[in-house]
């Protein structure tokens, strides 16, 4: 069963097993009083990676310091002790790992700090490489089987639940063999206000299917904010399940950095306020990521194209079944050793260069 432990705001957003009732997050959001529609346990939430900001939303010279103030007022920060239980590591010349989690549910509960962690269904690790040559994406499959310490094998996602969001970020920090620097979450809202923003986004599916009355071909899809939430969050509809959905949230990322790196985004200072506005209240950062350390690290990174960012998956090689009947991806472990080899070194551009997108 899972711990319990005192909880902050950030891990209601997780709950996924527990009734709540509907509440108005507006005075939470900092957005201004602007009016959100409740909305339900069984919501979904998906993360955007925080790329896209740090990027191209504050590295556009003077109109940056607006910009900057619309992140800071919009977006929720966490402590250092709830992200990282204790202070937040340094980085040590061997680049910056940024957590990037989301979850297939949202909790807007009476009582926030009553609420109780549930599991990070989507997680993603950015690496930064400390001469600021690329980024690298790697995805972790939710159903990996892991050591959570204090709880045995378990599945990657389950860390959340059973300790929050300090316990997500040291179970992955030790998969990774490196420390965690930044951790960011967005929520439903945000990710279809991010898409809508853009005026939809262009992605390349491999394969044709359709999902909750949706319907995406092979090739090139232009999709709204509801439509590409469909297509990240579909997995029955495949044979290797939520291994295609790893792939289709990487091909729906490169699609939004494709669209937000473009001259036409970046060259138009209302489209880009009006969707750092939209998206900022949304997100959940640690108090590292405030505007003025995401627009340096933005500056340090301007020369970047969208042929610099590079996905790759955590090695995963079979099936298993626990004890207790439940389904998991065994890790390739050998494979897992270069991984870590890879953070260490700050040599993860070599490895994703070299990596399949799938290792199952």
């Amino acid at each position: 069963m899972p711990e319990s432990h005192n909880h902050s705001d950030f891990d209601s957003i997780f709950l996924e097993d527990e009734p709540v009732d509907e509440r108005d997050l507006d005075s939470r959001r900092g957005d201004g009083g602007r009016t959100r529609k409740k909305r339900k346990t069984g919501r979904n939430v998906l993360i955007v990676v925080l790329v896209l900001v740090l990027l191209a939303v504050l590295g556009i010279g003077v109109y940056a310091f607006y910009v900057a103030n619309l992140w800071d007022s919009g977006s929720q920060g966490v402590t250092d002790e709830e992200a990282f239980g204790g202070d937040r590591p340094d980085p040590e010349g061997t680049g910056t790992n940024i957590l990037l989690l989301g979850s297939d549910t949202r909790a807007e509960g009476d009582d926030l700090e009553d609420a109780r962690g549930s599991r990070s269904d989507t997680i993603m690790v950015m690496h930064l490489p400390e001469d600021s040559s690329g980024v690298q994406i790697m995805s972790i499959p939710r159903d990996a089987w892991v050591e959570v310490e204090g709880h045995g094998q378990a599945k990657i996602n389950a860390a959340m639940s059973y300790g929050g969001l300090s316990l997500a970020t040291s179970t992955i920090s030790d998969f990774i063999g490196a420390p965690i620097h930044h951790v960011a979450v967005i929520d439903f809202e945000g990710f279809q206000a991010l898409t809508d923003s853009l005026g939809g986004v262009d992605v390349e599916s491999e394969q044709a299917f359709s999902v909750d009355g949706h319907t995406f071909d092979e090739g090139t899809n232009h999709l709204n904010g509801e439509e590409a939430l469909a297509f990240v969050r579909a997995r029955k509809q495949f044979a290797d399940g939520d291994l295609q959905r790893v792939r289709n949230q990487q091909a729906f990322l490169t699609g939004i950095m494709n669209e937000i790196i473009s001259a036409d985004t970046l060259s138009n200072p209302n489209k880009v306020a009006g969707m750092v506005r939209d998206f900022s209240p949304y997100m959940t950062v640690d108090s590292g990521l405030s505007a003025s350390k995401i627009a340096s690290m933005a500056f340090g990174m301007r020369d970047i194209r969208s042929g610099d960012i590079e996905f790759f998956s955590a090695p995963v090689s079979g099936l298993g079944t626990s004890s207790d009947g439940q389904s998991y991806l065994t890790i390739d472990e050998g494979e897992l050793g270069k991984v870590r080899d890879a953070f260490k070194n700050d040599t993860v551009d070599e490895y994703a260069a070299a990596a399949e997108s799938q290792h199952l």
